[in-house]
């Protein structure tokens, strides 16, 4: 009976033990095992991604050698394994200089991987997405300016014209009723020089801003409203609506910022830059016309202001130079409205365009990684280039925990993993296990007898 009994457990162990190659993986150790391996690769990954994109970041084309990406991923994994071999001694146990110096050089590497590991994670998170607010920023930011100089280019062409149609309006009550001009308060309605004056007055008015609208105003709105379009299909994520009256190639533009999140990165570059550079040729050419037309318009309203002005020693008084002229007429209220017209194209400001750089992919890292900097030196109130731009926000905090919950990973399984040897080793020590033993008199014995 006993025989069988033993023959059925040794029967059984040998077939617990033909079967543990399959069943170890599945064990605690072995699962352990297999997410620490897990976790050693994920490091090894976005260590190596994130300082491969910050190098890559420097380089005139974006992207590395294959000299530069063999350096690039062995170094990383020299130091990811390192940090693994500093932590197992910290945990194993030992001096307490040992634990030190591993505690220290883990430290070292944890926040290599971490810093590294952040940018490659806050890619994949926010990328493509910073790049696109980015753009949409530097486009509303121009738009807003040339909305701002539009503005201001539509007052002053409203001044204009107000001063257009009061002349127009004085010369026809000075036809009708007379009395108009403060030199001349006894003049007579009918035709005479003093009324043909006040005509002719009227139409270089509005001649004059005929030609405001015409050569400064009108390119300036019209591009503004090319540019309200494409911050509209930006912001909006939709095409323009198909009654708006567009060219076609502004459309599919449009259509294309519309799903810009969608277009590969390559062609999302072409797109944003083209877009850009349009827009900044434009913003140079508003420049250009302000350059060209303010002080230039600016003149002109102040001669015809000083048609109908008063002395120009003597404000408060009509010109004495000009009595003789019986088309001299002093017209208090339309000389001050032309100054102000005059005043407001002088005012004018320029157009601000801001820089714009693609910065998806190795550049948009490299931002993310001095961001993550600056947020770290922002209490002592230090500040690095590279990181103006990059707001530390929800998707960078997430990509920094997932760079952390990588190496928590590993230092938890490191842990779990080495919990059992340094128990067994407690429990042979208590046992006097690790002790050295005495030699037996009988060895002594037979080593003498040979």
């Amino acid at each position: 009976m006993n025989r069988q009994a033993g023959a059925f457990v040794g029967s059984r162990g040998q077939g617990i033990g033909r079967w543990r190659w399959l069943t170890a993986p599945f064990s605690p150790r072995g699962l352990s095992g297999f997410a620490l391996l897990g976790f050693f690769l994920l490091s090894v990954l976005a260590t190596g991604l994130g300082f491969a994109d910050l190098r890559a970041a420097n380089t005139d084309t974006g992207s590395l050698s294959a000299f530069e990406l063999t350096f690039t991923v062995a170094t990383t994994l020299f130091v990811v394994t390192a940090m693994m071999v500093a932590l197992h001694h910290l945990v194993a146990g030992g001096s307490w200089w040992i634990r030190l110096i591993s505690f220290l050089f883990y430290l070292l590497f944890a926040i290599w991987t971490v810093g590294f590991g952040y940018g490659f994670f806050w890619k994949e998170l926010a990328g493509q997405e910073f790049t696109e607010r980015q753009f949409e920023g530097v486009i509303t930011d121009l738009s807003g300016s040339i909305t701002r100089t539009s503005g201001a280019l539509e007052t002053s062409e409203r001044a204009t014209a107000d001063v257009a149609a009061l002349a127009s309006a004085r010369a026809q009550t000075e036809a009708a009723e007379g009395r108009t001009c403060a030199n001349q308060p006894g003049s007579t309605p009918g035709e005479g020089p003093l009324m043909r004056s006040r005509f002719a007055f009227a139409d270089r008015a509005q001649n004059l801003g005929a030609e405001v609208g015409a050569v400064w105003i009108a390119p300036v709105a019209t591009q503004r409203a090319r540019l309200d379009h494409q911050v509209s299909a930006l912001v909006n994520r939709a095409p323009p609506p198909a009654s708006l009256d567009l060219p076609a190639a502004e459309r599919a533009t449009l259509e294309k910022l519309a799903k810009a999140s969608q277009l590969p990165s390559a062609e999302r570059r072409v797109l944003f830059t083209s877009v850009h550079e349009e827009s900044r040729a434009f913003a140079n050419a508003a420049n250009d016309l302000r350059a060209l037309h303010a002080n230039a318009f600016a003149g002109r309203l102040e001669t015809l202001a000083a048609e109908v002005g008063p002395d120009p020693k003597r404000p408060g008084s009509a010109d004495p130079a000009r009595a003789a002229d019986p088309g001299y007429c002093w017209d208090v209220v339309l000389n001050e409205k032309l100054i102000a017209a005059s005043a407001q194209l002088r005012s004018v400001e320029p157009v601000t365009t801001p820089e714009f750089e693609f910065l998806e992919g190795p550049k948009a890292t490299r931002a993310a990684f001095f961001g993550l900097i600056q947020w770290i030196a922002q209490p002592l109130g230090l500040k690095f280039e590279g990181s103006r731009d990059f707001v530390f926000d929800d998707k960078a905090f997430l990509a920094l925990f997932a760079s952390i919950a990588v190496d928590l990973g590993i230092v938890f399984l490191t842990i779990i993993r080495d919990a059992p040897v340094r128990r067994r080793r407690s429990e042979r020590a208590a046992a006097g296990q690790g002790a050295p033993r005495p030699p037996r008199l009988s060895s002594i014995l037979g080593e003498k007898r040979r």
